[in-house]
């Protein structure tokens, strides 16, 4: 769980909104719920905004700006950090995750996180040297698989290059289990996977892009290597959406893509 301890405002300008939404909360001698009072959000929101979980929207700040009289301090801190390459906070992508009802990804490296095994996703972080605690990192992972199993799970289209199924991530034996819970995560009726074959080309998208969708917003999520990018602004997120369907044009089809899912099995057999 994220903390007001854990931001970093000199590397984050969303980190820098958060910090200065509280400074000032507290200056004016406001509670969580005041603030969420004026600006229309509940108490935990406003609680969740000065821990970088969760990013207010211009609609939040705005009122506070005149409230505050701080001649839209906020609100210009906010617009710039949605146009900057933001250090993300994993919290606020987490949320988006958590609250998405459908979940569009594309990834040209490695299998997408929610579809990992748990084996695979150890050798991952092994491999990495990006956490310190390879256990619990896996654990987090596994945790956040299970709202796929639970009711109301968001709708998964996920494309996979060709070149995720040849890359020997663990070992022959830790790819032979990771395409079996593929061909297992196909059989569920809100799951659709696909493969990109590699006689299409490249097609511009190094890493991986997620497109995630909630009731009320819709973002995207650009990741390659340790470097991450949340994208809110909607005529970004409408061409990666433009960059997704064209990939997805030339996508096998479900039923092709389980073949070849199957022969890559069968060759490490």
């Amino acid at each position: 769980m994220e903390s007001h301890d854990s931001l970093d405002p000199r590397s984050s300008l969303w980190d820098l909104v958060a910090v200065q939404l509280r400074l000032l909360r507290l200056n004016h001698g406001w509670t969580c719920q005041q603030v969420g009072d004026v600006a229309n959000a509940s108490r935990s929101h406003v609680s969740n905004w000065e821990a970088g979980r969760r990013r207010p929207n211009q609609a939040n700040l705005a009122p506070l700006d005149e409230a505050w009289g701080t001649a839209g301090l906020l609100t210009a801190l906010a617009e710039h950090a949605k146009d900057g390459h933001d250090r993300p906070r994993v919290g606020a992508f987490l949320q988006y995750e958590r609250d998405a009802t459908s979940i569009r990804n594309y990834t040209s490296d490695i299998v997408f996180g929610l579809l990992q095994s748990e084996n695979y996703a150890r050798a991952l972080f092994q491999r990495g040297g990006v956490v310190e605690d390879v256990e619990s990192a896996v654990k987090d992972r596994m945790e956040r698989q299970e709202r796929l199993y639970g009711p109301n799970p968001p709708h998964l289209w996920v494309i996979l290059a060709q070149t995720v199924l040849w890359w020997q991530v663990g070992g022959p034996e830790v790819m032979s289990g990771q395409l079996s819970h593929l061909l297992r995560m196909m059989e569920f009726d809100h799951v659709s996977l696909r493969i990109f074959p590699v006689s299409a080309g490249w097609r511009g998208v190094s890493g991986s892009l997620s497109l995630m969708t909630t009731r009320d917003s819709e973002v995207a999520y650009l990741e390659s290597g340790r470097m991450g990018r949340l994208v809110e602004r909607p005529p970004e997120i409408r061409e990666f959406g433009v960059s997704y369907d064209r990939i997805g044009a030339l996508a096998l089809r479900e039923d092709q893509s389980r073949m070849l899912i199957k022969h890559m099995l069968g060759l490490m057999k």
